[in-house]
């Protein structure tokens, strides 16, 4: 308790003007709050002229530290002495871009849910194989970053088929059922293939109940690939009339 100490030794200076009386006496201590110091001096205006006197109300300096030096109910304390108080409170810590994204980049987001046709895992050579995805709905969560709440926002925007034969294609566009064919393929010979589907996310983000901000960057997400089969049809002859 070196500060304590010393300024012990400053309000003994400052209340006896720098001479210390062998009878007057330093108070001090802690609190829950802080620190305080009290010098009060016992003296008597000559010798035979009457008992020591207290001089309570007149104490020296009085010193304290912490949060209960800056209370209204100190005023008084800070008038008569020398208050220390502490600095403002501290801003919340700054939440970067960089932190964002290192979020948005470890969200355990979900592959996009591929969808086939003809179902079954069979399909035609040279046939308009459909594809579609029903993963649509933007994912929020919260995550908290330097103690304050921020909500994450990920949006598939781009969806990349793999149709397991070498061709590949890119769509904002989800597809859709039959009969709405806007995602096809068509395989050229008969075999096994092994299709799948990769949803690139967007994202963007509040801190608490702040305006929404773009992530930049995006997250992609490669979906478990599914057995299809490719084979020719033979035609055959059923009646002729």
């Amino acid at each position: 308790m070196r500060l304590a100490a010393a300024l012990v030794s400053l309000v003994v200076w400052s209340g006896l003007g720098g001479v210390a009386a062998a009878d007057d006496r330093t108070s001090g201590g802690t609190s829950s709050d802080g620190i305080f110091v009290n010098s009060v001096k016992k003296h008597q205006t000559s010798p035979g002229d009457g008992p020591t006197r207290n001089d309570s109300d007149a104490s020296g300096p009085e010193i304290r530290l912490g949060d209960a030096a800056c209370g209204t109910a100190d005023a008084a304390a800070a008038a008569a002495g020398v208050v220390y108080c502490p600095g403002p409170t501290a801003e919340p810590a700054v939440i970067t871009v960089a932190d964002v994204q290192k979020a948005f980049a470890e969200l355990k987001l979900p592959a996009g849910t591929l969808v086939i046709q003809p179902p079954d895992g069979l399909t035609l050579v040279n046939f308009k194989t459909n594809f579609y995805t029903t993963s649509t709905t933007p994912i929020t969560t919260t995550v908290t970053l330097l103690d304050q709440p921020v909500t994450l926002e990920a949006t598939p925007a781009t969806y990349t088929w793999h149709f397991g034969d070498g061709d590949t294609t890119s769509t904002t566009e989800p597809g859709a059922a039959y009969p709405d064919l806007t995602i096809t393929h068509d395989y050229q010979r008969k075999g096994d293939y092994l299709p799948s589907l990769s949803t690139t996310y967007t994202g963007r983000y509040r801190i608490a109940d702040g305006p929404w901000q773009s992530i930049p960057g995006t997250v992609t997400i490669d979906g478990p690939t599914q057995s299809l089969r490719a084979i020719e049809a033979q035609p055959n002859l059923v009646g002729y009339n």
